[in-house]
């Protein structure tokens, strides 16, 4: 029986000027045939029934129809469009769906004639017949005000802004799992080769212990009863007040059930939605990807970088390119209302940030969206997408598009010591810094004793000047160093500082 990959559907859009992969399954050792519009292929299955074939690269362009036959079989695809495709993966921030996000609705009534298209991977945990089932009912859509909704809200942002700049059609790939870590997303093999992976790998089978398959989903059970009694209260207060926030929903309604139970069935496992997701679609041509994750991981900063770096190459591989573009968002502002009662700020997302930023640097074709001024009190998912996209866009449209404009968030380019002040000089200003506000917040001096004072400081042109009265002699500086807190510089064009502390890359000289 002939079949084609689930991401090959009526609608889709195919990345221009690359080689067009298209594949599935047909009886081995059968010649299939591909053609869209005048360009034909032909390929035959192996002894497992694979096929696979590449169309030749085409600009920007459609309708087309793409028609893949064998004996007496044939599959059709139609309404093809050529432009660009992006892959948007991650975890819950990127999966807020435009409907769910600040100014989501108007952006779905006005959602026609945007040239944009997405296909949502189905979300399984394991492989079998209901993923089998739920590809076969998967399909790519055409964004209007009946089908927006349940596009990625940043993925939305972002797509829009590409398909205006570039004048050509956009195609988004969503592919996320809401609260998965960054192991989740990298096969097992590749984990097994890190220490930080086989630590991910180890602890999680610890947790499992010797559960079986039965275990695992009385558990879920309990815990599905938890959360959708939690979910309905949430549900029945937004009704009743649609602005409420999520620190008044965590009072009234309680905290959110969270860890879910540990098993080797769960979509949290290492490397399960990887392969239940993540290589369904690969290698469908992209431009690139964008990627929102982190939150997660925040107890194991330690090691993000690493484990990021191991996610970036093996999305490339998998993708046969090892150059291809990654756009990623740096964490935000973010603490619990139970923390900040506490007075509990333990630097995790700091600390996540430093190491998202060190991947930007040390990873090729990369580029970080920086968000120190974003985030909201007591939720993880802060509403406002629109920004996020955008930055993604201007990084994409800068580092993937060639234009010229302004994407980069400033960035400490050298620290100096002056008497009893400290001069932070910055690169990517886009001309001068700013600040938003009446006075700059944000900075920090420590003296010999390490123990850090808020700073003052005014602006020159390109240059911070740092003073504390507690800090006659400063040995160390931070900026936006806190999980929550008030980060208020800027360069010329509106984007935000990247966070940062003196140690073994900065140092005041």
């Amino acid at each position: 029986m002939l079949t084609k990959a689930a991401v090959f559907t009526d609608h889709m859009v195919l990345q221009r000027r690359k080689p067009i992969p298209v594949w599935g399954t047909a009886q081995a050792g059968q010649r299939v045939k591909v053609s869209l519009g005048d360009d034909v292929r032909e390929t035959f299955a192996d002894e497992n029934g694979n096929w696979k074939t590449f169309l030749p690269p085409r600009e920007a362009g459609g309708p087309l129809t793409l028609t893949i036959s064998c004996n007496e079989d044939t599959l059709t695809c139609e309404d093809v469009l050529v432009g660009e495709v992006w892959l948007a993966g991650g975890q819950s921030n990127m999966e807020m769906a435009l409907k769910d996000c600040k100014d989501g609705k108007k952006e779905i009534a006005n959602s026609c004639d945007k040239n944009v298209r997405f296909y949502n991977v189905p979300r399984c945990a394991v492989l079998g017949e209901e993923l089998t089932k739920l590809e076969s009912e998967s399909s790519w859509q055409i964004c209007t005000p009946q089908t927006s909704g349940e596009i990625s809200a940043v993925a939305w942002f972002f797509a829009v802004q590409i398909s205006e700049s570039q004048n050509v059609p956009v195609g988004i790939i969503d592919c996320y799992w809401g609260g998965s870590s960054v192991s989740t997303w990298i096969s097992r093999e590749k984990l097994e080769k890190t220490s930080a992976g086989r630590e991910y790998l180890d602890s999680y089978a610890a947790l499992v212990g010797d559960k079986t398959a039965e275990q695992y989903y009385r558990e879920m059970k309990e815990y599905d009863k938890l959360w959708q009694a939690w979910n309905s209260r949430v549900e029945h207060m937004r009704k009743q007040d649609p602005h409420i926030t999520w620190a008044e929903l965590n009072k009234l309604c309680g905290i959110c059930p969270w860890p879910q139970p540990a098993g080797d069935q769960s979509p949290y496992r290492p490397s399960g939605i990887y392969e239940t997701m993540l290589k369904r679609v690969s290698p469908y041509a992209l431009r690139g990807f964008i990627y929102y994750q982190g939150e997660e991981d925040t107890a194991r900063y330690s090691t993000y970088d690493e484990m990021m770096s191991s996610l970036i190459e093996q999305w490339r591989t998998d993708w046969c390119d090892l150059d291809l573009p990654f756009l990623f968002v740096q964490l935000p502002m973010y603490c619990s209302a139970e923390e900040y009662a506490n007075n509990d700020d333990n630097k995790n997302w700091a600390e996540i940030r430093e190491k998202q930023w060190k991947v930007s640097r040390t990873v090729r074709n990369t580029a970080m969206a920086v968000l120190t001024d974003h985030g909201e009190f007591d939720n993880i998912h802060p509403l406002d997408k629109r920004t996020v996209g955008t930055r993604l866009a201007l990084l994409a449209r800068n580092k993937v598009y060639g234009e010229l404009v302004a994407a980069d968030a400033p960035r400490v380019q050298s620290i100096r010591r002056n008497d009893k002040c400290v001069e932070v000089r910055f690169a990517h200003t886009a001309g001068s810094l700013r600040i938003k506000g009446d006075c700059l917040e944000g900075f920090e001096l420590a003296g010999k004793d390490g123990i850090y004072h808020k700073a003052k400081g005014k602006l020159c042109l390109d240059t911070v000047v740092l003073w504390a009265d507690e800090v006659p002699a400063p040995e160390g500086v931070r900026y936006a160093w806190t999980n929550y807190g008030t980060a208020n510089l800027y360069n010329a064009v509106g984007l935000p500082a990247i966070s940062f502390r003196t140690g073994e890359e900065f140092i005041i000289v």
